[in-house]
């Protein structure tokens, strides 16, 4: 009999939910020392992002956008993933109706800055390359395009903290669905997405071991997604478990 077909976010849907979301990322390119980007969004098949006014003039330039998912929590190895996306820069004209159309799907912070100290430029995408602890993935820019950000990809940051902070127990609960030969392992959280719940195994010895318990069926919102927790957890009546 062959093993279950484990459900989970395409590698597309994967770079979309990390590119919606705030974290470190640089841009690299020939010539130039890398340059800090302040902020980074997909918006169909061409990524957005903002630099400092006093970067580079990049019209032009091939460049690759590095963006590092590192986990919010003190994990042992805090980056979960990394995303490399390639392409040839354009410098934007109209920052700030660019910066409109970007916060209609998600209204970062860092949009505030355009035109007061940051500019943005779009990329393209040619290519897009998604590593984890599992391998290495590519993506095109149709399959971006066609994808979506996992609908929970911003609550995600602070339920891991309010479950790490105020329901440690919890980490216990799902640890006992865990195969035996990893009870001796430290379990901590990793993540959680619409198919269910990442944990990661630490061993002072060992290399860490990242394994996914999925929801019975996939959550479109937060009644369902709610619901799949507390039935992993063994609870379907717990109470208690939104971030604050």
């Amino acid at each position: 009999m062959s093993a279950p077909t484990i459900a989970e976010p395409t590698p597309a849907e994967r770079v979309r939910s990390i590119a919606a979301v705030p974290h470190a990322a640089v841009l690299a390119a020939d010539g130039y020392e890398p340059i800090t980007v302040a902020l980074h969004h997909v918006l169909g098949d061409r990524l957005v992002v903002a630099v400092a006014d006093d970067a580079p003039w990049l019209e032009g330039v091939r460049a690759m956008v590095e963006i590092n998912d590192i986990s919010p929590l003190p994990l042992r190895e805090r980056t979960r993933s990394l995303v490399w996306l390639s392409g040839r820069l354009s410098e934007v004209a109209d920052g700030a109706a660019l910066a409109a159309r970007v916060a209609m799907d998600n209204p970062l912070e860092a949009l505030l800055d355009v035109g007061n100290g940051a500019r943005l430029l779009t990329m393209p995408i040619e290519t897009a390359v998604l590593a984890d602890a599992a391998g290495a993935s590519s993506v095109t820019g149709d399959e971006l395009a066609a994808a979506e950000p996992d609908p929970f990809a911003g609550y995600e940051t602070a339920w891991l903290a309010h479950v790490e902070s105020g329901h440690p127990e919890m980490v216990g609960q799902l640890a006992r669905r865990l195969p035996g030969k990893l009870r001796n392992h430290r379990i901590r959280l990793l993540g959680i997405d619409r198919f269910g719940i990442r944990l990661r195994a630490e061993h002072h010895e060992l290399s860490d071991v990242d394994v996914r318990l999925n929801f019975a069926q996939p959550a479109h919102d937060m009644a369902a997604l709610q619901r799949g927790i507390r039935i992993l957890l063994g609870c379907p009546f717990l109470n208690g478990l939104r971030a604050s």
